[in-house]
């Protein structure tokens, strides 16, 4: 067997240990998948040393999982009772009209915070809170807790400021910068059109009022204002869709290296941000680089780093899902619907075409997770996302350039706001109208459901398929670009 075959099963082995034991399964319990694994190599002629090797990944993929948890609820059960402590916050402080949250590291485990508004809280402030402290509860949300690290969530009936700076500093200056640019974007638009410039380009999600974010989630464009694969690949086509017209290949690389890199870091470098930066780079560098390869070895690694970092995120981490699944249908979806649409070696003018086809198949392949974990898939949405996401890289890229303009220069952001209002204003209306034709569609899948949509989907890309195409189609998406 090839070492980059084998190289890749032992990945897929060991992530399948972690989701078994994710989803509730023992140590002992998860060798029957184990043996099904070996059993299924074994069959396909595969080398016995590589069932082996395979069978026993999967056990301790299982094994670090269950270690992982074990220590999470070991410092859960170890918190104090108390109803006051001190700690630094470690989070960008969120905002509502009544109340803000954050993290707090403290040397009993992270706390999920809730406070009033005022008085305002920044990251690197430390602080002592006085409140009713929990565990996290047994639900979704604890389960989210939990991929989070969060060993306790508090009610803060007081908090005392003890010194402020703390931190790391070049995350303050990040947020300083990202708190500066939403507040210009409150000064330069309607309210809606700041929450959605908020939302799209630094991921600030409270800003929306409870009716836009209902219509958000009926229209099945709620991964707008959520930092994912999808929005980083489409931005890296359009990116450099825009620097290669401009600049040689290698200069154009560089540049939308930079500016995602630019664009992570506004978001305070989150874990989903880094995530879905790699995740698209690797995907969308695949299909635009000179030279072809498979990137499935590339994303396979990606994902047991971010694995090996927190193992519950690919179980309890919706957005990793979403990611992972929208580069897999950018990698061999993509190019697949390209060719029956014969749209051949032109992606149109900044990548429209190219913009298009990922966002229809990344509808494709994500669409079970959509249904399952948020129940409000529309048959409309497909109709939608066509219409907006497109769309988002223009949005992205003038709201920034308007943002930072107003620092220097706010008559000629004005000018500006007038391209990026009208931009919002569509992608608001769309959102809006399509709620209102919603037709919802969220039938019981369960475990079989999704199963059987993968097999009989990623079947049909196999079959159809050229039998001599790439999982990538390099050359000819780069055609255009080369000058």
């Amino acid at each position: 067997m090839a070492p980059h075959l084998i190289f890749f099963i032992s990945i897929l082995s060991v992530l399948s240990g972690m989701v078994f034991a994710g989803l509730g399964l023992s140590l002992w319990a998860t060798l029957i998948p184990a043996a099904v694994l070996f059993a299924a190599l074994f069959i396909l002629n595969a080398d016995v040393r590589v069932a082996v090797m395979a069978a026993v990944l999967v056990m301790c993929g299982s094994g670090y999982y269950l270690i992982n948890d074990a220590a999470y609820r070991a410092q859960v059960a170890a918190f104090p009772h108390t109803r006051e402590i001190a700690g630094m916050i470690v989070t960008d402080p969120s905002h509502t009209a009544d109340a803000q949250s954050f993290y707090l590291r403290t040397e009993s485990g992270t706390v999920a915070v809730t406070a009033g508004a005022y008085p305002l809280f920044r990251y690197g402030d430390t602080i002592t809170v006085e409140g009713s402290f929990s565990p996290p509860p047994d639900s979704s949300y604890g389960a989210y807790l939990a991929k989070e690290g969060v060993a306790a969530t508090a009610q803060a009936d007081r908090i005392t400021l003890t010194s402020s700076g703390g931190g790391n500093p070049v995350l303050r200056f990040v947020f300083g910068i990202k708190n500066t640019l939403r507040a210009q974007y409150g000064r330069l638009l309607a309210p809606d059109q700041a929450a959605l410039l908020s939302g799209i380009t630094l991921g600030i999600n409270d800003g929306f009022s409870p009716a836009f974010l209902q219509n958000l989630s009926l229209s099945g464009t709620r991964h707008l204002t959520a930092v994912s694969g999808l929005h980083m690949a489409v931005m890296i086509f359009v990116v450099f869709g825009v620097f290669a017209y401009l600049f040689p290949r290698t200069i154009a690389f560089l540049l939308t290296f930079i500016a995602i890199g630019f664009f992570t870091a506004l978001t305070g470098f989150t874990v989903s941000a880094i995530r879905a930066a790699c995740l698209a780079l690797i995907a969308s560098m695949a299909l635009i680089a000179e030279r072809t390869y498979a990137p499935r070895n590339a994303l396979a690694f990606a994902a047991l780093v971010i694995a090996l970092m927190n193992p519950k995120v690919p179980v309890f981490d919706v957005g990793f899902q979403l990611s992972f699944l929208a580069v897999l249908a950018i990698l061999y979806l993509k190019p697949l619907l390209s060719r029956l649409a014969r749209q051949g070696s032109d992606p149109g003018f900044l990548g429209w075409k190219d913009s298009l086809a990922i966002t229809i198949a990344a509808q494709i392949v994500t669409a079970p997770i959509l249904i399952t974990q948020f129940q409000n898939f529309s048959l409309t949405a497909f109709a939608a996302n066509m219409l907006v996401v497109p769309m988002v890289p223009a949005v992205m890229v003038s709201g920034l350039v308007m943002a930072v303009t107003a620092q220097v220069l706010m008559p000629v952001a004005h000018l500006i706001s007038w391209v990026v209002a009208p931009l919002a204003g569509y992608v608001i209306a769309v959102v809006t109208v399509s709620a209102h034709l919603a037709v919802l569609f969220n039938p019981d899948l369960g475990f079989s459901g999704i199963a059987a949509y993968y097999i009989v989907l990623f079947g049909l890309i196999y079959r159809f398929s050229e039998p001599d195409a790439q999982p990538v189609a390099a050359p000819e998406v780069t055609a255009l670009y080369d000058r």
